[in-house]
């Protein structure tokens, strides 16, 4: 039996999703049932382009719909109502990173799953990158020797606070809309989590019109052995910039260092219709065409959300969640990357070089 699926959130990321979901669903992996929005134009739009089903309110969905899994993909803040309500109906969740803006809340989510025995996997998609798959096995057999030092960017054009996030972007910042997937990359590369933070931030751009958050956070990890990684992540770039994200990310070791350019793939492109040069990253997320469900998105972002269905297909004919251990990024990683970056945030606010703890 296919696993019956949902999804709550159809907004910029969340239809990148849907999509994705939908070619499962023309290919009779899945079973894509319902979307849920609080949009009723982003419903009547799902209705027309994938002749989808929408709830108004996704707590009805859960109660009409009887589904196997869903896909949380609300704004950042609000995953904890979606995620607690999912839980007591025995539904297998996969959450947009971060997991929470609270740790709190995370750490509440993460009973919840446990209580009602449930898979709370986390898209942290940046694990699946075949370069970054790579580093870490650079790391793991010790071609990099012992990590002394990294550096991380993480930088959005200015067009994600102000356009397409504008009505919640002062509810959080570019380090937990963007530099949080580095924060979890440098803890899964590492496998470790880091025991200190000294943070930084500046806002001037984005206060001046009218939207009061971070233009831009700087974060400075310290680990156990000494090592430290700084993590810059900003979402003020010009809208002229060739891409979406710019992003890298560099270890230096003992034995060696290396480096992966996210940005810099190597495919550039200009077309006469814009006004500007175009860098494309086809192995994150491009357009291929299905020979069963026509032009679907393809690559590592892609990757991420249908491993989410693979596992819960198996959990649905007979897997244990013992069995999925180690096999995505779980809710309790999660909260690693949520509690650096809530220490981030301390810091920022305070001046202060912080300890991180992650046990209450």
């Amino acid at each position: 039996m296919s696993v019956k699926v949902g999804v709550v959130g159809a907004g910029t990321y969340g239809s990148v999703l849907i999509n994705a979901y939908y070619g499962a669903h023309k290919r009779g992996e899945v079973e894509l049932a319902a979307i849920a929005d609080i949009n009723p134009d982003t419903l009547k739009a799902m209705k027309e382009t994938y002749g989808l089903k929408g709830y108004l309110d996704y707590r009805e969905m859960f109660e009409q719909e009887g589904l196997d899994a869903v896909a949380v993909v609300t704004p950042d803040y609000l995953h904890e109502e979606v995620v607690l309500e999912a839980a007591k109906r025995g539904i297998h969740m996969l959450v947009q990173k971060p997991l929470s803006t609270d740790m709190e809340q995370g750490k509440r989510m993460i009973q919840a799953a446990k209580d009602h025995q449930v898979m709370l996997f986390v898209d942290f998609h940046k694990r699946f990158d075949p370069a970054h798959i790579q580093l870490k096995a650079a790391v793991k057999s010790g071609k990099l020797g012992e990590i002394e030092y990294g550096y991380v960017c993480m930088e959005d054009k200015i067009l994600v606070p102000t356009v397409w996030f504008k009505t919640w972007a002062r509810n959080s910042s570019p380090a937990w809309f963007i530099g949080i997937h580095f924060f979890d990359l440098i803890y899964w590369l590492l496998g470790e989590k880091p025991v200190r933070v000294y943070a930084t931030g500046v806002k001037k751009k984005l206060v001046s019109m009218g939207i009061d958050t971070y233009d831009s956070l700087q974060a400075k990890f310290e680990f156990a052995n000494g090592a430290s990684i700084t993590v810059d992540s900003s979402w003020i770039l010009p809208n002229s910039f060739s891409s979406i994200v710019n992003q890298q990310i560099r270890l230096v070791g003992t034995e060696g260092f290396q480096e992966v350019d996210s940005q810099d793939r190597g495919v550039v492109a200009a077309y006469e219709q814009d006004s500007y040069s175009h860098v494309i990253n086809p192995y994150g997320n491009i357009m291929i065409e299905d020979p069963v469900a026509g032009p679907v998105p393809s690559g590592y972002c892609i990757e991420s959300m249908l491993e989410f269905l693979k596992l819960a297909g198996r959990l649905k004919d007979g897997a244990s969640l013992k069995d999925m251990e180690g096999l995505y990024p779980s809710g309790e990683e999660a909260l690693v990357s949520t509690i650096m970056c809530q220490y981030a945030h301390e810091s920022a606010r305070t001046g202060k070089i912080l300890d991180i703890v992650y046990e209450s």
